[in-house]
């Protein structure tokens, strides 16, 4: 029997959650995934590999699960905000200070450190400053010259990056869909359907593919009041998601069994870690500095390493610099979320003049 007020907008309003335990468990899910083909060039011997017979990997999954998260709290920011302007300049402090910091530490420290070339070679290459582009999420440049050739996977700094711009595009599809008026539950309903669909015939896309699991996020958002959370139906869910694991068309389960499954635990668990992430989010520092790390350990050791050896050493370091990411670049820029452009520009007019002023005395 399904009580009173237990449908996802109740736990909304409520404001607890376990979201950043989910999102934190995701990360470091992806570090220990890519361990794995970090130490021995494939990921055949990935335990979710063999465990879905080649489906699906513990770091596609902990990709779905971020998406879905992503979908569900991105809507909630647009559907709450109702500014474009507002909208884009939260998402962008969330995604471009943390991203710079970490692609100017690659540049400019761990590529003069361990690179094969001279220094002057180094900064004199293009590919050096090709590296650059990365910034901009879409035009990404994997290697920096003379990085880890001899690695199990050559040359690759940071592999974990390229999902960044699918997750900024469908921010821009939220944006765009929230300005046409068109943010409207059975519009995305219909989209999520056909970007499964795609999938199912064979004619999708990453955009597509990975549309079916921010889409299921947007759906279950939008669709707030009327799905209801209850433990009956989250067991189903983990028993179909098992079931499809074991036998085929786990990826299909995933974006709605798992969806359910992972918003049944964010929000109406018994088991609470509400207070998880109240001394800092450092689930996203996790995700951009584990693989350029996972690929020092493998070099220092000279590919000796198992995948179990190279995950403990980097876990511990990753979440050392996820710590100082957060607390010196994300959290300092998250602070101007509700500054406006305005303000910036007056405050940088006045610290202007009042340089000129102490220059002049």
């Amino acid at each position: 029997m399904l009580l009173k007020g237990n449908n996802i907008e109740h736990f909304i309003a409520s404001r607890k959650n376990n979201l950043d335990i989910i999102r934190f468990f995701a990360a470091s899910l992806v570090l220990f995934s890519h361990a794995y083909p970090l130490t021995t060039g494939n990921n055949g011997s990935e335990p979710f590999a063999i465990m879905t017979n080649g489906e699906m990997t513990f770091g596609e999954l902990a990709v779905a699960i971020f998406f879905v998260i992503s979908g569900f709290l991105i809507t909630q920011s647009f559907d709450r905000s109702k500014n474009p302007i507002n909208y884009f300049k939260a998402r962008s402090l969330r995604i471009f200070p943390g991203l710079i910091f970490c692609v100017l530490l690659s540049i400019f420290l761990l590529g003069p450190i361990l690179t094969n070339l001279s220094l002057q070679d180094y900064f004199t290459n293009r590919e050096t400053y090709d590296y650059l582009k990365t910034i901009t999420l879409y035009w990404l440049q994997y290697d920096l010259p003379g990085l880890f050739p001899e690695n199990i996977w050559p040359g690759a700094v940071n592999g974990s990056l390229w999902t960044l711009w699918y997750e900024f595009f469908f921010y821009i599809v939220v944006a765009i869909l929230g300005v046409t008026r068109m943010l409207d539950k059975r519009i995305v309903l219909f989209g999520f359907i056909l970007a499964t669909a795609l999938y199912f015939l064979g004619r999708g896309a990453f955009y597509t593919d990975l549309f079916r699991y921010f889409g299921a996020g947007m759906v279950f958002y939008l669709y707030r009041n009327e799905i209801k959370l209850n433990g009956w139906m989250a067991g189903l869910s983990l028993i179909l998601l098992i079931l499809t694991a074991r036998n085929g068309y786990f990826e299909y389960s995933l974006s709605i069994a798992g969806t359910y499954l992972i918003f049944y635990l964010a929000f109406a668990s018994k088991v609470s870690f509400h207070n998880f992430g109240k001394y800092g989010d450092f689930s996203y520092g996790i995700y951009i500095y584990a693989f350029p790390i996972q690929q020092i350990m493998t070099q220092a050791f000279n590919n000796q390493l198992t995948p179990l050896e190279n995950f403990l050493l980097s876990f511990p370091v990753t979440l050392m610099f996820a710590v100082i990411s957060w607390y010196l670049i994300e959290k300092q820029a998250l602070k101007y979320k509700k500054t406006s452009f305005k303000t910036l520009f007056q405050k940088k007019k006045i610290y202007v003049e009042n340089s000129i002023n102490s220059k002049a005395n």
